[in-house]
């Protein structure tokens, strides 16, 4: 279950808390954008720079806090505290298999779901119900992924064009053979290129960005399943049923039914 998040600053100013004494209980991930904060276990303490993050069970024996004296610290921050017995597995994988402060790319899926959000409820939007626990569980999912992935090389101007390209243009009909004649490839090579740099194809990449508008769609508008379809890319509403369900377990409509409130 999502309890809050939101992304704050701090500097120059009293910014200290023990885990152990808090008056809430929950998971506590505290993610840097800019400048500098501690994270403190008894077994030693981090300093918290841009893209990374601790992970906090509490209550627990820890302290986060912006160190004193450093007045041209501005720590920028995103936080996320949720509850519910579903996160910890995740989080007890994350902390063995991690420990309490990782590394995450700022341009990952897990950083971009609450950025994307954040901008979303500033300009008025407003959660559903229940779709606070389906945040937290792709949030966490989507974690664990990336720490688990190894780390890429930097992208080829082919592949992170292209990726640009998809991102601008996937309400668009076009084919990944149309994009890889467009750079002056064949198709094989471009999919083994894309892949090789990114870890998946990409068709999958490019169905993974028309599904995620579409549970955007599907849970914050009334458009009927055919036009949420035509809207994020598919050729017609009974292909992207299939895909929708082969993605999610159920069908476009029963996932509007269960989520959207």
């Amino acid at each position: 279950m999502l309890l809050d998040f939101g992304i704050e600053k701090r500097q120059s100013e009293k910014y200290d808390f023990y885990n152990d004494d808090r008056d809430y209980d929950g998971f506590l991930f505290q993610y840097t954008f800019q400048g500098e904060g501690v994270f403190e276990t008894e077994e030693g303490s981090r300093r918290l720079s841009a893209g990374t993050a601790f992970f906090s069970c509490i209550p627990e024996k820890s302290r986060y806090y912006l160190p004193a004296g450093e007045p041209e610290n501005r720590w920028e921050y995103l936080y996320v505290h949720f509850q519910g017995p579903a996160a910890v597995p995740f989080f007890r994988k994350i902390r063995d298999s991690f420990g309490p402060v990782v590394t995450v790319p700022a341009d990952s899926f897990p950083i971009q779901l609450w950025l994307n959000l954040h901008e979303d409820m500033t300009n008025g939007r407003q959660l559903r119900r229940y779709e606070g626990g389906d945040l937290v569980y792709r949030f966490l999912s989507s974690l664990l992924r990336t720490l688990e992935e190894p780390q890429r090389p930097a992208l080829t101007p082919c592949v992170e064009e292209s990726i640009r390209y998809m991102k601008e243009h996937f309400p668009e009909h076009f084919s990944i053979e149309e994009l890889a004649a467009y750079k002056g490839l064949s198709s094989a090579y471009f999919t083994r290129l894309f892949t090789r740099e990114t870890g998946q194809s990409p068709v999958r990449y490019l169905t993974g960005l028309r599904l995620s508008h579409a549970l955007s769609l599907l849970l914050n508008t009334t458009m009927p399943v055919e036009a949420v379809a035509r809207d994020c890319g598919f050729s017609c509403g009974n292909y992207f049923c299939k895909v929708f369900r082969r993605a999610s377990g159920c069908t476009p409509a029963e996932y509007r039914r269960r989520y959207g409130g």
